[in-house]
C-alpha cells in the first residue's frame, strides 16, 4: 500500500527551489498617480505657468508632506519621482541613483542603505507622481508582509494629507531574487530552499490580507552575456550586411528547443539593446518607447507563445530571455515547478551553446509583482 502522505511529502518536495546562498533579495512598493490639476489645486492652488520653475513649490511641498508620513510610518528608505521616467531598482553595494532618457536606476542595499530624496525638475510638469519605497534589513522575504502594510498605511496618509481619493493611487509591489544560475559550478555550494508562494497567499499566511482585486504576475529575466566563446563558435561574416544574424539564429534555436523541452509557455528572447518590462495585459500588446520595450502577456492564457527578436547588425553587449508564469504554472500557491522549468530549460541551452559554466554567469532575476488599489 502507498502511504499517502509521502506521495504528498514527495509532490511537495518537487516544488522545491535550491537558490545559491549568495542569491540577493530586493523588494520594494511604488505607489503612482497621475498629476492631474485637481491634484495641484489641492497641494498648492493655482500654478503660474509663466514663472520659470512653476511646479517647483508643488513639488517641494508634495515631498516634504511624503517625508512626513514615511516617517510617521516608521519608513527607513523612500524617494520621491516626479521626471517622466521609469523607475528600475537594482541590488549594490554602493548606493546610487542612474538616469538615462527614460530611466532612472536605483541601486541601493537593504543591508545598509536608507534615505528620502526626490527627483524632479520644478519647471516640468510630470505626467506621474511616484513614491518608491524600499525595504530594508536582511530578513526582507520574511519581513515583506509587514513592510507591505507599513507602505499602505503610508500612502493612504498621503493621499488623506492631500484630500484625495483612495482609488487615484495604486501601488504596486515588486520582490526580485537575483542569482547565477550556474553559481554551483564556481564553487559557491551552499543554497537555501524557496518554494516562492504567490505573495498575496503569503500574506495571507501571516495575517495581512490584501484586496481581491489585486492582480498578481510572476516571471524570470535570464541575462547572458555575450562572450568571446560565443562569437568564436559561430562562423560570423563581418563584411556582411547582418553578421550577427546567424549567431542570433543559433541562440533563438537553442533558447526555442529549450522552452518547448521543459514545457514553458510565455518566453521571449531579446537581442535589440533594449531594456525589458513586463506586465499583465490581456490583450498582449507589445510597446516600444526609446530603449525601453515593454512586454504585455496574460497569464490566464495557456497557449504557447515563444518569439526571438533581434537586429542582425548590432552586436549586444546583454541577451535577455524572459520567462512569465502562466496561472497553471502556480500549484498549492506556489512557482516552484515554473523556477525549476526555467532553470532546467537555461541549462538545456547552455549546453547547446557550449556555455562556459564555470567561469561564465547567466544571471536570473525571479519577479513576483502584486498590483492593488489603496
Amino acid at each position: 500500500m502507498i502511504n499517502k502522505s509521502s506521495v504528498f511529502r514527495r509532490h511537495r518536495a518537487s516544488v522545491k527551489v535550491y537558490v545559491p546562498k549568495v542569491s540577493r533579495d530586493n523588494h520594494y512598493l511604488i505607489a503612482e498617480m497621475p498629476l492631474t490639476d485637481k491634484l495641484l489645486e489641492l497641494v498648492v492652488g493655482k500654478i503660474d505657468t509663466t514663472e520659470e520653475r512653476p511646479y517647483q513649490k508643488f513639488y517641494q511641498k508634495l515631498g516634504r508632506l511624503a517625508l512626513n508620513a514615511v516617517e510617521e510610518c516608521d519608513i527607513a528608505h523612500a524617494n520621491f519621482v516626479a521626471n517622466n521616467r521609469l523607475v528600475r531598482v537594482r541590488h549594490n553595494e554602493e548606493q546610487q541613483v542612474l538616469h538615462t532618457e527614460k530611466q532612472s536606476f536605483f541601486f541601493y542595499s537593504p543591508l545598509h542603505n536608507s534615505t528620502f530624496k526626490g527627483y524632479f525638475d520644478g519647471a516640468v510638469r510630470s505626467n506621474k507622481i511616484k513614491f518608491l519605497f524600499l525595504a530594508t534589513g536582511d530578513n526582507l522575504r520574511e519581513d515583506a508582509a509587514e513592510f507591505h502594510e507599513k507602505v499602505i498605511s503610508a500612502v493612504e496618509l498621503i493621499s488623506a494629507r492631500i484630500g484625495l481619493d483612495k482609488e487615484d493611487l495604486k501601488v504596486r509591489d515588486h520582490q526580485h531574487l537575483t542569482y547565477d544560475i550556474f553559481a554551483r559550478q564556481k564553487g559557491n555550494k551552499e543554497s537555501v530552499t524557496h518554494t516562492f508562494r504567490e505573495i498575496s497567499a503569503r500574506y495571507l499566511h501571516q495575517g495581512y490580507p490584501v484586496p481581491e482585486t489585486a492582480s498578481a504576475i510572476t516571471y524570470a529575466v535570464v541575462s547572458m552575456p555575450m562572450t568571446r566563446r560565443l562569437l568564436k563558435d559561430t562562423a560570423i561574416d563581418y563584411d556582411a550586411e547582418k553578421p550577427y544574424e546567424l549567431l542570433y539564429e543559433k541562440i533563438s534555436t537553442a533558447f526555442t528547443n529549450s522552452v518547448k523541452t521543459h514545457q514553458l509557455k510565455h518566453a521571449t528572447m531579446l537581442a535589440n539593446g533594449m531594456s525589458p518590462i513586463v506586465r499583465l495585459d490581456k490583450e498582449k500588446k507589445t510597446i516600444i518607447n526609446g530603449d525601453i520595450i515593454s512586454l504585455g502577456y496574460n497569464p490566464e492564457e495557456e497557449g504557447t507563445d515563444v518569439t526571438s527578436q533581434w537586429e542582425g547588425d548590432k552586436l549586444v553587449d546583454t541577451i535577455q530571455f524572459i520567462y512569465c508564469a502562466t496561472d497553471s504554472d502556480e500549484t498549492h500557491n506556489t512557482y516552484g515547478k515554473f523556477v525549476n522549468n526555467v532553470t532546467q530549460a537555461v541549462n538545456t541551452m547552455a549546453e547547446d551553446l557550449n556555455w562556459n559554466k564555470e567561469r561564465d554567469y547567466m544571471l536570473m532575476r525571479l519577479n513576483q509583482q502584486l498590483l492593488r488599489r489603496i
